[in-house]
């Protein structure tokens, strides 16, 4: 059974925000192999705010904090300003101890530092989904 599609039949939609092509594409073909909708890939931050203004009703974001522009980290602080915080796992090659405790501490559900492995990013993916996200 597929865990990207929700009670009602309805695939969960993702945001993923990553500053590799490869890394962004691998992302989008493990999430869609398993029923999540990828309904927007960021490459900046900027661009990440931008998406998340216009779809609201996401079920979960991936972030990236190396992005361009404006990095995933000031991403999260902008997104968290504007009401409600969505479902966040941050997937990075930051891996900084405080960091990652300031992220968690302010909202984000989990954190994975990057190489991705499939199994790994549909567990988590898994577990937050399940979680009612964060005021």
């Amino acid at each position: 059974m597929q865990t990207g599609i929700s009670p009602s039949g309805r695939p969960y939609s993702v945001i993923i925000a990553e500053n590799s092509k490869f890394q962004s594409k691998q992302l989008q073909q493990i999430l869609e192999s398993d029923g999540y909708q990828v309904v927007g890939v960021a490459e900046t931050g900027k661009d990440l705010v931008e998406l998340y203004k216009n779809n609201k009703q996401i079920d979960l974001i991936t972030i990236e904090i190396f992005l361009p522009v404006m990095d995933g980290y000031a991403a999260f602080w902008e997104i968290k300003e504007q009401g409600v915080l969505p479902r966040i796992l941050f997937i990075s090659e930051e891996n900084t101890p405080a960091v990652i405790k300031s992220l968690l501490d302010g909202g984000a559900m989990d954190y994975i530092v990057k190489p991705i492995k499939r199994e790994k990013i549909l567990e988590k993916v898994k577990e937050i989904i399940s979680k009612v996200p964060r005021v």
